[in-house]
Order: structure tokens, then sequence, then C-alpha cells
């Protein structure tokens, strides 16, 4: 579902380059933020890898399957800073950054005391510029380095899913 706070995956005028590769991980957290699926999509292949904490989800019918809807049930904001990217060759790049996570359960982030899991993580990426033009993760890592808070906010869930 497109958000109000989303704008198109295809910027105009289009960005190349570093900037383009660091397009991904901003696509990627807003759709989080905003529950946009398609917009999340186009920062990932189709085959795209997404492991976070050693767990490891294939293709994006799974990481839809679990991934997204552990994260599309909650209310969080995603801070993506010190982006750093190397460009590769045969239209291949390399990411690092640092994201603060908030997450809420959903609906209640405006209410007084409510409970939160916050978190500091540490990102990878593998990234390939797509036949669309769009900077696309092949594989994104995520590694948290340390959690504040409630994990009843994300569910029961969680710990089965093992992260």
């Amino acid at each position: 579902m497109a958000s109000p706070f989303s704008l198109p995956a295809a910027l105009n005028p289009p960005i190349t380059g570093r900037e383009g590769v660091a397009d991904a991980i901003y696509r990627c957290a807003l759709a989080w933020d905003t529950n946009d699926t398609a917009l999340f999509d186009s920062s990932f292949m189709p085959d795209g890898v997404f492991e976070v904490n050693d767990h490891t989800m294939n293709g994006l019918p799974e990481i839809h399957a679990t991934g997204l809807a552990l994260i599309f049930k909650l209310d969080t904001t995603h801070l993506v800073t010190n982006v750093r990217v190397h460009m590769g060759e045969d239209n291949e790049a390399s990411l690092t950054a640092t994201v603060l996570m908030q997450h809420f359960v959903k609906g209640k982030g405006m209410e007084p005391s409510q409970k939160s899991l916050m978190s500091g993580s540490l990102y990878y990426a593998e990234l390939a510029n797509d036949t669309d033009g769009l900077w696309k993760f092949k594989h994104l890592k995520i590694k948290s380095i340390w959690v504040e808070g409630d994990y009843g906010v994300i569910g029961d869930n969680f710990s089965e899913v093992g992260w």
C-alpha cells in the first residue's frame, strides 16, 4: 500500500552512482516505517537474501511472509546514518550503515507511557543495478548491537522466529 509519506521508487531526475546505491537503504527503511510493500520490493532483488541476526530469509516471498509480516504489524521509525558505499564492477556495489530503530505496538506509539523496543544495528549489503535502473539488495545483513525496552512489543512469536 502506498503511503502519502513515500515518494516513487524511481525519482526524477534519476539518481545514479553512490547516491543511487544509498537510495536502496533509504527506500527499504521508509517502506518499513510506512508499511509500503511496493517501495520495499523496489529495494530488493526478487531472489534477494535478508539476514537479521543470523536468521536468513531467501527471496521476496519468504521475506514478505516472515520479515515484513513482523515489521508491518508495528509502528516503527528507522533512522539511517553513517552510510558508506563502495562501487564495484559490473553494476555491483556494497554498502554499510548504522541504523537506530524504534518499535511500538501498532497504533500505540502516540499514547503516553507505552512500551517500546529500541535497537541499534549495523547493516552490510551487496547490491546490483537492476534492469529498471534501481539499485537493489542482493543480500542485506543486519546485526543488532544493542536493544533497550520490551521484546513483548514485537509479540509472542518473536522468540519463535529466533531473532
